[in-house]
C-alpha cells in the first residue's frame, strides 16, 4: 500500500516538473501533477472575488500578493480533490519540495494505519520545538501537537475529512495560506509535526512567492510596525485562549486510542 502524492506546479515550469519526478523516481513513489494558477493571470476583477483586502488589514500585517492569493486556491483545489476522493490520507507538496531524509518507511506506516489519519494534517516541512507534546510515533518519527507550527506549505500529508473541513470555511483570502493553518482555533484541523524534519526547499528553487512579498509592503516603517504588533498580538491572543489538549480534541481520537501511544512533552 501507499500513498497517493500531488504535487502542485505551474504546467509550464519543466524544470521542477523534471525534478520532482526525478526524485519520486529514485525513491520509487509514485506521484501526479496538480497545475499551480498563475498569479499573473488573475485579474483584477477576479481577485476581488477571491481576496478580502479589507478584512486582510484586520487579519494580517500586510496586503497579499497574487502569487499567494493563488497558492492558496492551488491548495484549496487539492483539497477539493482529496475530500473528494476515497483515500484516507496524500501526500501532498509543492514543486521546490525535496526530501532530506528517506520517506519511504514513514509512508508505508502511514498508508496502512490511514484511516486514523483522516482527520489531521501532518506537516513535513519543519518542526516544533514549543510547547510541543509527542502524540505517536510512526515510522520512527515522533508525532508532535504544538500551538506553535512553523511555516510554509512545502509538504504535508493531509486526511480525506481535515481537507473537507477546511475547505468548508469558505472564506474569501485574507492571509497567505501557511499563516491561516497557524490560527487553529479558526479551522479546528489537528495539525501535528515531526520531531525531524522530512522536506525542505530545494537550495536551486527561487519562491515565486517571496520573490513578490516585499512588493507589499505597506506604506512607512511605522505603519508596518504597527500592523505587524497587532497581528502579533491577535495570534497571541487566540492561541493562549485556547490552550491545546490532545484529549479534548475529537479528531485526535483515532491516534490516541490506537497501539503504540506515547505521550512526553518536546
Amino acid at each position: 500500500m501507499s500513498i497517493k502524492a500531488v504535487i502542485l506546479s505551474l504546467p509550464d515550469d519543466v524544470e521542477r516538473r523534471r525534478s520532482c519526478g526525478y526524485e519520486f523516481d529514485r525513491l520509487g513513489l509514485q506521484h501526479e501533477f496538480c497545475d499551480a494558477i498563475p498569479g499573473e493571470q488573475i485579474n483584477t476583477s477576479e481577485l476581488k472575488g477571491f481576496y478580502d483586502a479589507d478584512m486582510n488589514r484586520i487579519k494580517f500585517k500586510r496586503p497579499l500578493s497574487r502569487n499567494e492569493v493563488a497558492c492558496t486556491l492551488g491548495h484549496r483545489l487539492i483539497w477539493k480533490a482529496i475530500a473528494d476522493s476515497q483515500d484516507p490520507v496524500t501526500l501532498v507538496l509543492e514543486d521546490d519540495a525535496t526530501f532530506v531524509q528517506d520517506p519511504r518507511g514513514f509512508l508505508e506506516e502511514l498508508a496502512e494505519r490511514g484511516a486514523h489519519f483522516e482527520d489531521v494534517m501532518i506537516k513535513l516541512d519543519g518542526v516544533s520545538r514549543r510547547n510541543g507534546q509527542v502524540i505517536k510515533k510512526v515510522g520512527g518519527q515522533d508525532l508532535v501537537l504544538s500551538d506553535h507550527l512553523p511555516p510554509r506549505t512545502t509538504g504535508y500529508i493531509i486526511g480525506r475529512r481535515a481537507a473537507a473541513q477546511l475547505l468548508a470555511l469558505d472564506e474569501r483570502i485574507a492571509r497567505p495560506i501557511d499563516i491561516d493553518l497557524k490560527f487553529y482555533w479558526e479551522h479546528n484541523v489537528p495539525i501535528l509535526t515531526l520531531s525531524e524534519q522530512m522536506v525542505a526547499e530545494r537550495a536551486e528553487a527561487t519562491s515565486t512567492i517571496d520573490h513578490c512579498r516585499s512588493r507589499t509592503k505597506p506604506g512607512s516603517p511605522l505603519s508596518r510596525f504597527v500592523r505587524n504588533l497587532m497581528y502579533q498580538a491577535k495570534f497571541t491572543h487566540g492561541r493562549l485562549s485556547h490552550p491545546l489538549n490532545p484529549d479534548m480534541i475529537d479528531e485526535l481520537g483515532p491516534l490516541l486510542q490506537a497501539d503504540n501511544r506515547v505521550r512526553n512533552r518536546v
